[in-house]
């Protein structure tokens, strides 16, 4: 248990630093911790987020940081009689959010209390090159109970037959080869990550980005994938009808309040993620466990195993579902990525009952003509940009891009100066990976011929959907 008695007043706020959000009790001048803030205010700490009923009076209590200008934002109930209070908040120079008391008071009690069943590991990777499988740092933040406990963070080797540090790589990063020159391998960071997670599942942004780049570092290195299941903030966010820009993570973080300093830190964006998570259950108001907010979001928990990453996905029927969610309650983690791996439903790209129309009953087509190639590939445009990020690649998608279809991304592809194939062969030098229930064949054979030699680069969906300026 943490020893939480501290002798002084001072040694109570040596902790607290610039930026920090504070709660602080009392009511007007009553029950105020005068002595608490008149050591803060001796520390000389700024920037700071005061959440109390008010901001006391001019020269007392709270109303002393307010005049030293240490206060940049204010949540509270009412404005009181402070006059610097006021002069601040019309003329611009303090932000302050007014909530009714009854509202504030749950605010902080829910706050406090956390989600109770609402645990997971926020997990983020950062790649020394465009293989994913080149892992040069593990982020992970535990959450319990809808609070973080712990976390931790290990630079480390990449696996040597993919440890070169690519320039575009390190220029997002910073990361270099004399960084993890005395880092651990990658398989000793994968042995601490398995212990560190246990049976909790991951919750990363982009989420088969990450979870494909941790089954490659395995393969790669020569150990035994984990059995692991994870959700994706990306999914959820997009599932909510939130009023951001876009769901890009750093969006995501502002949008909930969290906290993101140095993105592409892994560990700074695994505790960013995390907390968009716990947004995201706060704001939907759920309690229990990750897969049951999964679920009720009309998703299956994603997988990784020996064999093949499974992506989160929609799951219309709810079989599949319902089958994750008995696996895990009588199997375990184990069980539950079994299942994962072989789904049921309206997920499969099986055969189904068919209207003279050629579609599925119901208005929504089947999923093989959703991902059906057009008839006409179309040709690179001759007069594109040659710094254009396609430009002179060889692409073939494989998947579903819901709501584009192959045909729109096509053109858009070609218009870049790119060569669009049906399949992936030897001249393949991108290959974007769509939703689909399974490893597709095509995604199956880029890992194959990669494994030979050949550098097929692996995108999500969402990276292509960027560099054609589809995304949101």
């Amino acid at each position: 248990m943490i020893n939480k008695v501290v002798t002084s007043a001072e040694e109570a706020v040596a902790d607290i630093p610039d930026g920090a959000s504070i709660a602080v009790g009392g009511f007007g001048l009553v029950g105020i911790p005068a002595r608490l803030i008149d050591a803060l205010r001796a520390r000389g700490v700024g920037d700071l987020t005061i959440i109390s009923n008010n901001l006391g009076t001019d020269g007392f209590g709270l109303g002393l940081l307010l005049a030293d200008k240490r206060i940049s934002r204010s949540i509270g109930s009412y404005l009181g009689t402070n006059k610097e209070y006021a002069r601040q908040y019309l003329e611009g120079e303090l932000t302050v959010e007014f909530t009714p008391q009854g509202t504030l008071a749950e605010r902080l009690r829910a706050g406090g209390a956390g989600i109770p069943g609402f645990s997971f590991v926020g997990f983020d990777v950062e790649t020394a090159n465009r293989r994913w499988g080149s892992i040069c740092q593990i982020g992970l933040v535990k959450i319990v109970d809808g609070e973080e406990v712990d976390r931790a963070s290990w630079l480390c080797k990449p696996p040597a037959s993919l440890s070169e540090f690519a320039e575009d790589n390190v220029a997002v990063h910073g990361i270099t080869a004399d960084d993890v020159a005395d880092a651990p391998d990658v398989r000793d960071c994968i042995a601490r990550m398995v212990e560190f997670v246990g049976d909790l599942p991951l919750v990363a942004h982009n989420a088969q980005f990450d979870a494909s780049a941790l089954r490659d570092a395995c393969r790669a290195s020569g150990v035994e994938t984990p059995q692991m299941l994870f959700a994706c903030t990306l999914a959820q966010a997009r599932a909510t009808k939130l009023d951001v820009a876009n769901h890009r993570l750093p969006t995501l973080a502002e949008h909930f309040g969290v906290e993101l300093a140095h993105h592409h830190d892994a560990c700074e964006d695994a505790a960013a993620c995390a907390g968009v998570m716990v947004g995201l259950a706060r704001a939907a108001g759920h309690t229990g466990s990750v897969m049951s907010f999964v679920h009720d979001s009309g998703f299956t928990l994603g997988s990784i195993d020996e064999t093949r990453v499974t992506p989160v996905l929609r799951d219309r029927s709810g079989a599949g579902r319902a089958m994750q969610a008995d696996k895990a309650a009588h199997g375990g983690v184990a069980a539950a990525v079994a299942a994962t791996a072989a789904p049921q439903g309206s997920n499969q790209a099986g055969p189904a009952k068919r209207s003279s129309a050629g579609t599925r009953s119901g208005s929504k087509p089947a999923p093989w003509q959703s991902v059906a190639t057009p008839d006409t590939v179309p040709e690179p445009n001759a007069e594109a940009d040659p710094n254009a990020p396609l430009y002179g690649e060889h692409v073939t998608l494989t998947g579903e891009f819901e709501p584009h279809d192959k045909g729109e991304l096509w053109a858009k592809i070609a218009e870049q100066g790119a060569q669009v194939g049906k399949n992936v062969t030897k001249k393949t030098t991108v290959l974007v990976v769509g939703e689909w229930a399974t490893m597709t064949s095509k995604e199956k054979r880029a890992r194959e011929l990669n494994d030979k030699g050949q550098d097929i680069q692996i995108w999500p969906a969402n990276k292509l959907l960027e560099v054609l300026g589809l995304s949101e």
